[in-house]
C-alpha cells in the first residue's frame, strides 16, 4: 500500500480530525471575545441613553403642569414675598424642566430670579417652601449652594 492509498482510506478520520481542530479553534476564539463584558457595556450604554431621554408624559398631565406653571407665575407676580407663591413657582419650574415642558435654561433663569428675590427679601421659611427649594435644587444643580443657604435660614 502506498502513502496515497493510505490517505484515501483514512480520509474519514482525517476529515473528523480537521473538523475537530477547526471547531476547537472557533470555541477558543469565541471565549476570547469576552462577550459578557460587551453585553454589559451595551446594556450600560442603553440605560444611560434612556436616563437622558425625556420622559413620556400623558397630554393631560402636560396640560395640567403648564396650567399650574402659569397660575404659579401669576400668583408670584401678584405677591412675590408670600412663601406659598415662592414654593408654588419653584415647584412648578422644577417639574416643568424635569418633564421637558420647559427648556432647562428658561427654567434656570426663572428659578434664579426667585432665588435672588428670596436672598434680597427673606421671609418666612415654611416646610412647604423648604420642600420646594429641595425640588429646585434637584432640577437646577448649579443653584444648590444658594438654595442650601436659603433653606437653612431661620
Amino acid at each position: 500500500m502506498t502513502f496515497r492509498e493510505g490517505l484515501l482510506k483514512a480520509r474519514g478520520q482525517i476529515t473528523f480530525i480537521a473538523a475537530l481542530t477547526i471547531s476547537t479553534g472557533i470555541i477558543i476564539y469565541l471565549e476570547t471575545l469576552d462577550t459578557e463584558a460587551r453585553i454589559q457595556g451595551r446594556v450600560a450604554t442603553e440605560l444611560a441613553r434612556q436616563r437622558n431621554a425625556p420622559p413620556s408624559i400623558a397630554p393631560a398631565v402636560e396640560a395640567k403642569v403648564k396650567a399650574n406653571l402659569q397660575r404659579s407665575e401669576e400668583a408670584y407676580s401678584r405677591d412675590p414675598n408670600v412663601s406659598a407663591s415662592r414654593a408654588a413657582l419653584l415647584t412648578s419650574l422644577a417639574s416643568a424642566v424635569q418633564l421637558s415642558i420647559l427648556r432647562p435654561e428658561d427654567g434656570f433663569a426663572r428659578a434664579q430670579r426667585v432665588i435672588a428675590d428670596m436672598e434680597r427679601q427673606t421671609g418666612e421659611v415654611t416646610p412647604v417652601l423648604v420642600s420646594a427649594l429641595g425640588a429646585a435644587a434637584v432640577a437646577f444643580p448649579t443653584l444648590q449652594d444658594r438654595i442650601a443657604g436659603l433653606a437653612s435660614a431661620p
